[in-house]
């Protein structure tokens, strides 16, 4: 083998690595050059030393030293359930663990190598045939965007361990879903507020979740939080002036701190007289298994007429109402992501709609500056 050359190349303008090496001797000397397609300086250098030996291999018409990864799918599987259970809630990786099961079961006992085009079309297809129940046949496509989104995070763990050269999943587009998430209005807020009360005067003795629903949506609508944020609140996390959620605590696993109001602190207060020994801010039992709001959901559902209602679209409502009318009014927009948990601008921006009453508003400030110019 030839005196090796310093690796790989990266192109100034895009970012990008890229092979460029001479092949060969004499007249047959030719110079190869084409994208490693990737940012990464690991994976870059990774990608070159297996196209180099691939290349002179080839030139000296013997077999190529790149050998195909033996590493068997189920040990990937396994090994990255290891990886994602130490920073992951239980529900979170079992779910998880879960997904990947039927994943392997339907590809059967084969190696990363051989997943390809092929292998995600049929898993498309599979997923698409299983029964979910006796009614319903078939994940949906935002079910089956979330088994792919967790195959390409997993075959991402596969590239950094160098199991892969790169992510079979990478180029899999994911279905366009129409989430049906929206703002509610301030007359659908007070059905939603009146049936939750409703539900809550109607439960037993023994019922848990309905008996805080109402207080759990109005944490929700006060402090935009999450669904499943709110009902892992701990007393730990309360203090004088803010809530504090830890990095583990939150989806963008990044820290994110929410201030109290008076409305919060009043909730905190009346659920603190009924709190139990086990540090969660809602009483709601035990924690090992998910919190079953079902019941809860299907009764606000009718009592308030509102058939679309989901404990997401409080956090939605939330988001608009902070991002539309509190901006301009000496808080930024760093203010707001902060307060969401949201790492890119986009995300937040996507809450600020556009209004009629502000927009002839700021037609008149136009209009005033451009006389100053006549």
């Amino acid at each position: 083998m030839p005196k090796r050359r310093e690796g790989p190349a990266r192109s100034k303008a895009s970012g990008f690595y890229y092979f460029d090496q001479r092949i060969g001797f004499g007249e047959d000397k030719k110079r190869v050059r084409f994208s490693l397609k990737t940012r990464d300086p690991e994976k870059a250098r990774w990608l070159w030393e297996q196209e180099y030996r691939k290349r002179w291999s080839e030139y000296y018409g013997i077999e190529s030293p790149m050998k195909p990864s033996r590493i068997s799918f189920r040990d990937l599987a396994d090994e990255f359930i290891d990886y994602e259970r130490t920073v992951k809630k239980v529900k979170e990786w079992e779910t998880m663990k879960n997904r990947l099961r039927i994943i392997h079961e339907f590809w059967g006992d084969i190696t990363l190598d051989e997943i390809g085009k092929d292998k995600l079309i049929g898993l498309d297809e599979h997923l698409r045939s299983l029964p979910v129940s006796e009614e319903k046949r078939g994940r949906s496509e935002a079910t089956i965007n979330h088994y792919f989104g967790l195959l390409k995070t997993c075959f991402n763990y596969a590239v950094r361990k160098k199991h892969l050269p790169e992510n079979p999943v990478s180029e899999v587009r994911p279905y366009t879903v129409d989430e049906k998430r929206r703002e509610y209005s301030l007359e659908e807020l007070e059905r939603i507020l009146d049936a939750a009360e409703r539900v809550e005067n109607e439960c037993g003795e023994g019922a848990k979740a309905q008996k805080y629903i109402r207080r759990l949506i109005l944490l929700l609508l006060y402090t935009g939080m999450r669904v499943g944020e709110v009902i892992n609140l701990k007393w730990e996390n309360v203090g004088k002036d803010r809530i504090t959620l830890k990095r583990t605590e939150t989806k963008q696993r990044k820290e994110k701190v929410i201030p109290l109001t008076d409305g919060v602190r009043k909730i905190l207060e009346e659920l603190k007289d009924q709190g139990r020994r086990d540090g969660y801010v809602l009483p709601l039992g035990k924690r090992g298994k998910e919190v079953d709001l079902t019941e809860s959901f299907r009764k606000i559902r009718k009592y308030s007429g509102i058939r679309d209602f989901i404990f997401h679209n409080l956090r939605h409502t939330a988001s608009t109402i902070m991002v539309s009318e509190a901006l301009g009014k000496g808080v930024g927009l760093a203010d707001v992501m902060k307060i969401l948990g949201h790492s890119r601008v986009e995300t937040t921006m996507r809450y600020l709609h556009a209004d009629f009453g502000r927009m002839k508003i700021a037609m008149e400030v136009l209009e005033r500056k451009a006389r100053k110019k006549d």
